[in-house]
C-alpha cells in the first residue's frame, strides 16, 4: 500500500501542518504490477522518491539484469547520478516537464529512461527505466559493462531474445510506459484524495459530533467547573490539542475566601484553574501567564495564537513545558467570564486556522453557557431571597419561632436524602418545608404569640393556616407541586391529623416528610408556653409515635441520620443564606407541573414512582 501523505496549502503565518513527504509516489502493489509487464518487454524498472531516494527496484528480473542490479553496484551508482541530474533539472523549472527523457552514459546501447511524476508544479518521484538496444554498438556495451565491472563475454551470453528491445521502436516503447507509468500514479494521486476525502469527512463528522456533544451539556443549571470537564476531553478526543486549561475570575458578587464580611475581590482577579489533559504546568504558572498575556488579551482579539510561544516577551520562563498557546478570551456581552487555553500539538506541527476554527466555535459556546449560568445563578438567588424575605415576615410575627421554617427545610432534605428520593425531588422538599408555614401569616397575631394554652377557637384558628397557604400558593404555576407539602403536613398516619383527617398512604410524599421535620424542630425550639426538649428525649417522641403520628419508615430513616448531627448542622446553616448550586437542578424542572411525578415511600420502605396531587 502507498506511504504517501496527503500535502495542503495553508497560511504560513497561522500555522505550519506535520512535515510530510512522499514516500511511495506509486504503491508498491501498482509498481509490481508495472515491473511484471515490462520485464516482458525487456525493461528493468526502479521507484524513486521525490528526495532522488530509490524506494523499490525490479528484483525478480532475468539473468542479465541480475548482474547488474544490486544495490551497492557500480550500475546502481550510475543509476543514481542520473536520478538526482535530472531531479535538479525538473525541479528547476518553473513548469516541471512530465515528459520521459531518453539519457544516460552508455546510451544508445543501453539508455536509461526517465519518467518524471509531476503533482502540482511539483516533483514527487520518477520511474527509472533501462533496457539493451537489439544494434546496442559494440564500444558503448564494451563501455557499459567495463563501468560495471562485468565480463563483457559472459554478459553477453546472459542476454536472449526477451531482454533487447528493437531500438527503431524505442521512443514508442518509451512513450508507452511514460503513459502507464503516468496512469498509476494517477490511480495512486485519486486513491490517495479518496482517502483525504474521506478522513476530512470523518473529522467533520466527529467535530459536529463534538459540536452536538457539547450542546447538550449546556443546559442550565449546571456545576461550571464540570461542563467545562466534560468539553475538555471531548475536545482533547477529537483535536491535535495536548491540553486544555481554563482561568476562570471571580466575579463582584463572589467573597473570597477567608475575607471579612462584605469583602469581596475585584471582578478580573482570578478564581482558579481547571485543566484538563497534559498541560504540563500548575495553577500558579497558568495564572501567571494570563497576567503576562492580559494586556494583549484585552485589545479585543478573537483568539491569540502563539505557535513559539517561548519566544514571545514575557514567556520565556514558559519554555519547559510550553510549546503552542492558543488563547481565547472568553466575553459574553462584556463579561469578562475568563480565558480558554490550547496547549502544544500532540504532533509536530503547529496550530493552523483550521484547529483555531474549531476551538473558537466550542469556546464560544462555552462562553455562551457560563454567561446563561451566570444569569440563572442571579435569577435564582432573586427567588429564593425572596422566598427567604417571605418567610422571615412569616416567622418574625414570633420571636420564639423565628428561623423555624429553614430548620424545617433542612431537616426535610436530610430526610428525603436519607429515604433515598433523587437529588432532584429533595431540592423539592427542602422549599416545600421552607414554605410550610406560609399560611400563618392568615393567622392573629395574639393566637400565635399567645404564652398560654389556646382556646378551641383558637385552635381552630390555627388550624386553619395549611389552607390558607395553599390559597396563596394555588395561584403560582410553578410551585404547584410543593403546595401538598404545605397543606398535609400537620396529617397523622393514624387520621387524626388536620386539615382533611387523610391517614396512611393517603397523606402525600412530602406532608409526611414536613411531618416528622417540623414535630423534631417544634420539639427542640423555645416556645411561649415551654421550654426546648433536649434532643435525646425528641428523638423517644419521634420513636414512640412512629406508625401513629409519623411514617414508620421515614421516622426510621430520620433516626438513622443522626439527629445530633442535624441539629448542630441546621443550626449552622441558619446563620447563611441557603446553598443556590444546590438547589439549581431544582428550579429548571419547575415547569412540570402538578403533574410531575415524584417519588412516594410506602411505610413497609420500598419507594415506587407516583403522582403527587
Amino acid at each position: 500500500m502507498s506511504n504517501m501523505a496527503h500535502t495542503e496549502e495553508f497560511d504560513p503565518a497561522a500555522g505550519r501542518l506535520p512535515t510530510s513527504q512522499i514516500e511511495w509516489p506509486i504503491s508498491a502493489d501498482r509498481f509490481d504490477a508495472l515491473v511484471k509487464n515490462w520485464r516482458l518487454e525487456g525493461f528493468w524498472l526502479s521507484l524513486w522518491s521525490g528526495e532522488d531516494r530509490c524506494v523499490a527496484f525490479d528484483e525478480h528480473c532475468g539473468p542479465f539484469w541480475k548482474l547488474f542490479a544490486h544495490p551497492d553496484g557500480r550500475f546502481m551508482q550510475k543509476v543514481v547520478a542520473t536520478a538526482r541530474e535530472n531531479f535538479q533539472s525538473v525541479n528547476s523549472d518553473v513548469r516541471p516537464s512530465a515528459e520521459p527523457c531518453i539519457c544516460g552514459p552508455w546510451a544508445p546501447a543501453v539508455p536509461l529512461i526517465v519518467v518524471p511524476l509531476i503533482d502540482r508544479r511539483r516533483c514527487v518521484g520518477a520511474v527509472i527505466a533501462a533496457c539493451v538496444s537489439d544494434k546496442a554498438p559494440q564500444e558503448d556495451f564494451a563501455r557499459f559493462c567495463g563501468d560495471c565491472e562485468i565480463d563483457e563475454t559472459f554478459a553477453r551470453k546472459q542476454l536472449d531474445d526477451s531482454t533487447c528491445v528493437e531500438s527503431v521502436r524505442l521512443r514508442q516503447r518509451t512513450d508507452l510506459l511514460a503513459l502507464t507509468i503516468r496512469q498509476a500514479r494517477e490511480c495512486e494521486r485519486r486513491h490517495d484524495e479518496i482517502a483525504v476525502l474521506t478522513n476530512n469527512l470523518e473529522s467533520t463528522y466527529e467535530e459536529l459530533h463534538l459540536i452536538y456533544e457539547i450542546s447538550n451539556h449546556m443546559s442550565i443549571p449546571q456545576n461550571p467547573e464540570k461542563i467545562l470537564e466534560i468539553v475538555g476531553n471531548e475536545l482533547l478526543a477529537v483535536t491535535r490539542a495536548a491540553g486544555v486549561a481554563f482561568v476562570l475570575p471571580w466575579h463582584d458578587y463572589e467573597e473570597s475566601p477567608g475575607g471579612g464580611e462584605g469583602e469581596t475581590r475585584r471582578a478580573g482577579q482570578w478564581k482558579h484553574v481547571v485543566t484538563i489533559g497534559e498541560v504540563g504546568a500548575n495553577s500558579s504558572d497558568l495564572i501567571r501567564m494570563t497576567d503576562c498575556l492580559l494586556p494583549q488579551l484585552e485589545s479585543g482579539p478573537k483568539h491569540l495564537l502563539l505557535n513559539k510561544a517561548p519566544e514571545q516577551p514575557g514567556l520565556a520562563w514558559t519554555k519547559p513545558w510550553l510549546k503552542h498557546l492558543v488563547a481565547y478570551p472568553m466575553v459574553q456581552e462584556g463579561a469578562n467570564l475568563g480565558i480558554c487555553y490550547t496547549i502544544n500539538c500532540t504532533d509536530i506541527g503547529d496550530y493552523t486556522s483550521v484547529d483555531v476554527q474549531l476551538f473558537r466555535a466550542v469556546v464560544d459556546r462555552i462562553a455562551s453557557a457560563l454567561h446563561n449560568q451566570h444569569l440563572y445563578d442571579d435569577l435564582a438567588d432573586l427567588l429564593m431571597g425572596m422566598l427567604h424575605a417571605l418567610v422571615n415576615s412569616v416567622d418574625a410575627k414570633d420571636p420564639y419561632t423565628f428561623g423555624h421554617s429553614g430548620r424545617v427545610a433542612f431537616f426535610s432534605r436530610a430526610l428525603a436524602q436519607s429515604a433515598g428520593l433523587p437529588p432532584i425531588e429533595c431540592e423539592r422538599v427542602y422549599l416545600s418545608g421552607l414554605l410550610h408555614d406560609i399560611g400563618k401569616i392568615g393567622v392573629p397575631d395574639a393566637v400565635l404569640t399567645k404564652p398560654g394554652r389556646l382556646t378551641r377557637e383558637e385552635f381552630d384558628l390555627l388550624k386553619k393556616h395549611p389552607e390558607i397557604g395553599q390559597r396563596i400558593l394555588s395561584r403560582v404555576r410553578q410551585i404547584q407541586d410543593l403546595v401538598p407539602g404545605v397543606l398535609y403536613h400537620h396529617e397523622r398516619i393514624d387520621g387524626r391529623g388536620y386539615p382533611h383527617g387523610v391517614a396512611g398512604k393517603a397523606i402525600p410524599l412530602f406532608g409526611r416528610i414536613i411531618c416528622i421535620a417540623d414535630s423534631f424542630d417544634a420539639m427542640t425550639s423555645n416556645r411561649t408556653y415551654r421550654a426546648a426538649l433536649p434532643i435525646p428525649m425528641a428523638i423517644s417522641e419521634i420513636r414512640r409515635c412512629s406508625g401513629s403520628q409519623f411514617d414508620p419508615f421515614l421516622a426510621e430513616r430520620f433516626l438513622a441520620a443522626n439527629p445530633h448531627a442535624m441539629f448542630e448542622a441546621a443550626i449552622e446553616g441558619s446563620r447563611g443564606e441557603c446553598d443556590i448550586g444546590r438547589i439549581g437542578a431544582l428550579f429548571c424542572n419547575m415547569n412540570r407541573g402538578m403533574s410531575a411525578p415524584v417519588a412516594k415511600i410506602s411505610t413497609e420502605g420500598p419507594m415506587s414512582m407516583e403522582s403527587h396531587a
